[in-house]
């Protein structure tokens, strides 16, 4: 178990360099300037990145918040890479918990899920469909590991519709 600890844990650092390489390799290109300055709260209309209570954000800076396309890796080594919107995900986006498994691929809003999206849930079973205030929330797909779906509509996680085989 310990080398599959450490296989792990290397994976998830060669991930995340990977993601830190793709995020500056596309703000390379990108028309703000480097924020300049050891006061982040001052950068608005460039590119840079910070590290605070073990965290870390590359990306585009407005009014000193995380404002554009970035990426945000929290202290649990958990990713979010998309659109930032006044300091918080909002937009289009993937945020992956690498120490559980779990991946989520769509719309965010607030530093919620909201809109539509798809989780892949640490046991293998997924859900596709609305979100709301990051609970599902409206018409979706939940599909457990076994291939067994739930189709129709949820609210606040909990399915309100009828069960179909897969």
């Amino acid at each position: 178990m310990l080398a599959f600890d450490n296989i792990q844990s290397l994976m998830k650092k060669l991930i995340i360099i990977i993601l830190i390489l793709f995020s500056k390799s596309i703000f390379a290109e990108s028309l703000e300037p480097k924020c300049k300055g050891n006061d982040d709260s001052k950068w608005t209309n460039c590119y840079g990145s910070i590290s605070k209570n073990g965290t870390t954000y590359v990306g585009k800076f407005m009014n000193g918040m995380m404002h554009g396309k970035g990426t945000f890796t929290y202290s649990d080594g958990a990713t979010y890479f998309g659109e930032f919107k006044n300091g918080e995900e909002s937009g289009k986006g993937t945020f992956i918990c690498w120490q559980h498994g779990a991946k989520y691929v769509g719309d965010f809003l607030n530093g919620k899920k909201h809109g539509k999206g798809t989780y892949n849930f640490p046991d293998g079973s997924n859900y596709v469909g609305d979100w709301k205030d990051g609970y599902r929330d409206g018409d979706g797909v939940y599909t457990f590991k076994s291939g067994k779906k739930k189709v129709g509509t949820f609210k606040k996680n909990k399915f309100l519709g009828d069960s179909h085989d897969g």
